[in-house]
This record gives C-alpha cells, structure tokens and sequence, in this order.
C-alpha cells in the first residue's frame, strides 16, 4: 500500500480546491494507495473528509509570509505527527503550504507534487518554490504556459483539468426549483456563484446587471456564495453599487448554498468574471455559462462546443451576451447541451483522478 500526505489548504470550508481534492480522494484506487489528509484548521470540510474513512490530521501551520523560524518548527511538529505513517509521496493541494510539503519530502526522502489552481505571475513562480517539486499539476494550459514563462521546465508540470462529479452535477428539471422556493424572484435567474471577495468581481458585476435591467425588467439576479470577516469592505462596497445604480429589486444574495446541483439547475444562465470549476459544475447541468474574456478581441454569440460563450471583459459586450440569451431560449438550450457534452468527455473527475494516479505511478516506478 502507498501512503500519501496530502496538505488541504483549509480545514473550515469548502470552495473549488476543497471540493477537487474531495473528488480526487474519493477516486483513489482504494487497493493501491492510502492517503492521509493534514488540514491546518477544522470545520466543514475537515468534517467531509471524515466520511471517507481517512485519517485527518488537524496541524496549524504558519503561513509561507511568516519566518522561516517558525515554519521550521511547524516542519518538525508535523514530522511527529505523521511519524506512525509510513509517507512515500507527498502532495500539496494548494500552493499555500508547498514550503511544508517540501520539507517533510526532503526529510522523508519521497518525491513531492503541487497542484496550482490559481493564475500565477510568471515573475512569481520561484517566490512559491515551484522548481524544487518533481512535479507540479496545473490545471490550466494558462497556468502552465506561466509557469514555464517563468523559468520552471515543462517537464516538470502536468496539465490536468479539474475533473466534476458526473453524479451528483447532472440536468434534473423535474426537481423543484429550488431558488424559487425559497426566494420571491421574477421569470428568468441568472446566477454568479463564490464567496463575496474581489477575485470574484461581484461589485464588477453590478454594472453589467444595470446595464441588462434597462430592457429588461423580468430578470432577477443571484450573488450565491458566503463571504469572510476579512471581505466586510469589499461586501459594503458591492452594497453600495447595488445602491448606487437602483437594482436592489434585482439582486439576491443567497449566502452559502449546500446544494449547488439543485442551484444550478433552477438557473437560467450562468456568468463568471473569474472562472472556477463552476463552470463546470454548470455546464454538467446543461446550464449555459457566459464567462468574461479579457483576451477576446471580437464578439461572438455562437456556439463553439464547449458550452461558454467567451465575452469580451467589459460592461457593454457581457451585457449584450445576457440579453442574447435571454431572448433566445432555443440557444440558451444549445449551448447548454453542449457544455454537457464536453464535461462528459474532458472533465469527469474518475479521468482526472486517474491522470493524477498516473504521476503517482511514474514517481514512484510503478510499473502494471
């Protein structure tokens, strides 16, 4: 049996990265290898790796801004911790603790992998350690192109999408709406899914929405997600846009939501000024995703296969892109089956999983 240390990085709640990591543990090849999950804190999701009958270790650990004096320390708790398992791999979910990962490999003497899950600065890639893993996992080909920008060898880095539950997100329309039930909203629901932060863009968001509102009045938009006591200015600031251009008759703030399948499937339209694996998620529901594009140059409304349209990042094209949908129910259709189509066959998190097991193979020269 192969032991492997995985690092979470976080222990209280459950966004993108917390949900692939549960995805790919729940995936493992249950003969072959044995993971141990260290959570820096506990909570939600420390309490959803439990049900898979893992060990789940809770060690607070420094963050990598702090001294290395301190993390030293940390290194040598952890090391205790862990001591009564036998570790022969070592991967970090999150860049955060890859300062961690790496030291308990290097004095464990075992290979160690990091997941990059966020856009990283190609002038930053050595800032986080990256060259000293045996490999990194991007889950983007922009990531990846970054990090090789950024002098890392691209023999080093993988690229494996996140992968989705194919199960649990899939288009149910006979269930109740659930955004209905438990909302007075108008006919058509457009969401933005994530926790109230500016990586998220909410308060971006609120001109678009004004934008759409002045032609059309049946429409009724969904902020889904928490927010942190550290995001208090930024969730004022997005209140006051909301103020500031009229739409409060508009806008709903669900707040946290356990049941993002039923969410999904009660939207109409799904739109993100970030990205995420709620793309994803919604596509799998053949909810159609309208994602903004700073990249893009020309507008297009057409179908392209993979269930997005790509917008160009400002207020008039992403607007005019919600309108389009919303006109046309037949194309919100369209686009929505095939954004199913193209998780089924490029994002099914059993394939992603198995792509990660592959590496874990090849590091540790196991041959089938």
């Amino acid at each position: 049996m192969i032991n492997i240390l995985y690092f979470a990085h976080t222990g209280k709640h459950i966004g993108g990265g917390e949900t692939q990591l549960f995805g790919l543990l729940k995936n493992l090849n249950k003969d072959m290898f044995s993971p141990i999950v260290i959570c820096p804190n506990s909570g939600e999701f420390s309490d959803l790796l439990k049900t898979l009958n893992i060990p789940i270790l809770i060690c607070h650990l420094p963050g990598w801004r702090k001294l290395i004096s301190f993390k030293d320390l940390a290194s040598l708790h952890l090391l205790k911790t862990i001591s009564k398992y036998q570790i022969d791999l070592v991967h970090a979910s999150d860049l955060w603790y890859n300062y961690y990962a790496l030291q308990v490999g290097k004095l464990l003497g075992v290979p160690t992998i990091t997941h990059v899950r966020n856009i990283i600065i190609p002038k930053n890639t050595h800032k986080y350690l990256f060259d000293h893993f045996n490999k990194i996992i991007a889950i983007s080909e922009r990531i990846k192109n970054n990090l090789i920008d950024g002098g890392i060898s691209p023999e080093k880095i993988e690229y494996i999408a996140d992968g989705i539950d194919l199960t649990e997100f899939q288009p149910n329309r006979n269930k109740i709406n659930v955004l209905r039930r438990d909302f007075q909203l108008r006919d058509k629901l457009i969401g933005l899914v994530g926790r109230i932060e500016p990586f998220k863009r909410q308060k971006d968001f609120m001109s678009i929405v004004a934008e759409v509102v002045k032609r059309r009045k049946d429409v009724s938009f969904l902020l889904i997600g928490d927010t942190l006591k550290r995001y208090d200015k930024y969730l004022r600031e997005t209140i006051s846009a909301i103020r500031k251009y009229g739409i409060y008759k508009y806008v709903v703030w669900t707040g946290y939501r356990r049941d993002m399948p039923d969410i999904l499937n009660s939207l109409d339209i799904l739109v993100t000024l970030s990205g995420g694996s709620v793309t994803m998620e919604a596509r799998a529901c053949e909810i159609p995703v309208i994602m903004s594009d700073k990249a893009k140059q020309i507008r297009s409304f057409q179908d392209d296969g993979t269930g997005i349209l790509r917008v160009p990042d400002n207020i008039s094209d992403l607007s005019e892109a919600i309108l389009r949908l919303l006109d046309d129910d037949q194309l919100r259709t369209e686009i929505g089956k095939s954004g199913r189509k193209r998780v089924e066959n490029f994002y099914d998190v059993r394939k992603t999983s198995e792509d990660t097991q592959k590496i874990y193979k090849d590091l540790l020269g196991i041959t089938e």
